[in-house]
């Protein structure tokens, strides 16, 4: 193995992307980014797509996500995107309940999300309400910033695909209100005026850096748009309950997340 000193090249690309891998799978908590932080988002992707291609899993979405307002200027970007995998999507009925894993130790948070499936074409896409579970064995990932974000997957532990909403494609420049309640306190709410701008922006987003990046995008992709009401940290033994008022609400509790 590469030592950390090592210039920041692909050697050290795969050393940072085996360290984050091995404490995924192992569960272990990270008490800060491995090593000094690359310099730019570009050596961040390329430690993603490492880890993509050694994870034991299949991409069947990605998440799109805001840069931390701090981190925008010097980013130079202000949306970042990272993979979901198949064996951590689960799907919710309206009313249903979902038992998630969560990093103890780690970061772990649920955010409110419109999910987009994409289709043949733009006019085909299916709108479905959900969450994306966002997680990492380093606590501090989003005060490291978006190359710490970006490294690890994009900061996702999972997708919660709930009821979908008919006639999305008809009906996405309705306003749709959201909440979210932790161990029953509600801690975020928005009401977003416009569907379409909401998920646009996030697919176009996608669609630009998968073409950049040699991504392929087929139909039935998944992409979760972003959170809606905030990022609300969890941990093990907390609870929580999304509601998209008159669309379908769902609840979730949070476990210690195992090997892998």
């Amino acid at each position: 193995m590469a030592d950390y000193n090592d210039s920041f090249g692909t050697g050290r690309i795969r050393v940072v992307s085996q360290i984050l891998v091995d404490a995924r799978r192992s569960a272990i908590a990270l008490p800060d980014f491995p090593g000094p932080l690359f310099a730019t988002l570009e050596e961040a992707y390329k430690v993603q797509a490492v880890s993509r291609s050694v994870w034991d899993d299949s991409v069947v979405g990605w998440k799109v996500g805001g840069v931390p307002a701090a981190f925008i200027e010097k980013a130079g970007a202000t949306h970042l995107t990272g993979p979901i995998f198949a064996k951590s999507v689960q799907r919710v009925q309206d009313g249903g309940h979902v038992d998630v894993p969560v990093f103890a130790g780690g970061f772990g948070a649920v955010e409110p999300e419109v999910i987009v499936e994409l289709g043949a074409s733009r006019d085909k896409d299916r709108l479905f309400i959900g969450a994306e579970i966002a997680g990492s064995p380093m606590s501090r990932i989003n005060e490291i910033g978006p190359i710490a974000i970006i490294s690890d997957f994009g900061n996702n532990f999972g997708m919660i695909l709930g009821p979908e909403l008919s006639d999305g494609p008809v009906n996405a420049g309705k306003e749709l209100d959201v909440e979210c309640w932790v161990n029953d306190e509600r801690i975020g709410s928005r009401t977003v005026p416009s569907l379409a701008d909401l998920t646009g922006k996030a697919v176009n987003f996608l669609i630009d850096h998968a073409r950049r990046s040699g991504i392929d995008l087929p139909e039935g992709t998944f992409v979760s748009t972003g959170a809606i009401t905030g990022i609300h940290r969890v941990q093990p033994g907390d609870k929580a309950r999304v509601s998209f008022k008159g669309m379908g609400d769902f609840t979730l509790s949070f476990h210690a997340a195992t090997t892998s």
